[in-house]
């Protein structure tokens, strides 16, 4: 009876042994699920807080002075512009500075923007180029576009360099690989005009149309222009209608907006009802493009 008793003892202890492991198990795969839920909280709560045009300024210079480069940045452009902020072009480049040393390449550009417009400082081309360098460098599509803009216009900017459309195409490239609409547009037109490469109207068009995708007003009405005449593509005057009218309906100045309708409205003549109905079709469909 006794040694029964000790291992039905023995055999209820290990019940109970069994019993409080499990449960101990279950305790521990609970608090790891907890420390996951809390862990992905904090995580969430250390996250860079957004930095946009609605940051008050006090907490810009504190993030800023922290390291975030977001906030470098944006502190450095209030500054320069005197946006909420007093005017103070020589603090400003300090913080834009150390926003492009920290990796924004937007602030490469921004202290280029500053020596080539003279804002708050003397301008000085060479200065601004080698800013805008260093950005396009970088990979940055604005930077990229003013480095071609100095590369196409030459000796005609005080202080720039030898004119070289070659090197222009190369850096409006780069840029419009980016959907950059300024260098779009000057890309086409080098290859319209052959300048810095050879004359090709049919790739002239596909950068105007891809411009024009990209809602830019000029690419659209050069776009047309090329559907009128034929250049690049097959003439198509229903086409060249509807562009004009998708580029006249990003205009602002009255003056241009008229001749521009004069000019589509003596064209249309051309047209059937039918023609008429399909342009204004298209026409929409033109003007979509590149709204949000």
């Amino acid at each position: 009876m006794i040694q029964f008793a000790v291992k039905e003892k023995l055999s209820l202890e290990g019940v109970s042994i069994m019993k409080r492991t499990d449960t101990l198990i279950k305790v521990a795969a609970l608090a790891a699920s907890l420390f996951v839920i809390l862990f992905a909280a904090v995580c969430a709560t250390n996250e860079s807080p957004k930095i946009d045009a609605s940051t008050p300024v006090e907490e810009l210079k504190a993030l800023a002075s922290q390291g975030n480069a977001d906030a470098m940045l944006e502190l450095g452009e209030r500054l320069i512009q005197g946006q909420g902020v007093e005017t103070n072009a020589a603090e400003g480049l300090q913080w834009l500075h150390k926003a492009a040393d920290a990796g924004k390449s937007q602030a490469w550009y921004d202290i280029g923007f500053v020596y080539s417009n003279g804002v708050g400082v003397e301008t000085n081309m060479t200065e601004a180029m080698k800013y805008f360098r260093k950005g396009a460098e970088a990979g940055n599509a604005d930077c990229q576009t003013s480095m071609g803009m100095f590369y196409q216009a030459g000796e005609r900017i005080p202080g720039g360099v030898k004119t070289d459309p070659a090197e222009a195409v190369k850096w409006y490239r780069l840029a419009a690989e980016q959907d950059h609409g300024e260098a779009i547009f000057h890309l086409a037109g080098l290859y319209m005009a052959g300048q810095g490469v050879k004359a090709d109207s049919s790739e002239a068009v596909k950068w105007y149309r891809r411009g024009a995708e990209l809602g830019n007003p000029e690419a659209k009405w050069i776009l047309g222009g090329c559907y009128q005449e034929g250049r690049g593509v097959a003439k198509d005057i229903v086409q060249a209608c509807a562009l004009f009218s998708a580029a006249i309906d990003g205009v602002d100045d009255p003056a241009q907006k008229q001749s521009m309708t004069e000019k589509r409205d003596r064209l249309c003549k051309e047209l059937n009802a039918d023609q008429l109905k399909e342009a204004e079709r298209l026409a929409e469909e033109w003007k979509a493009k590149g709204k949000k």
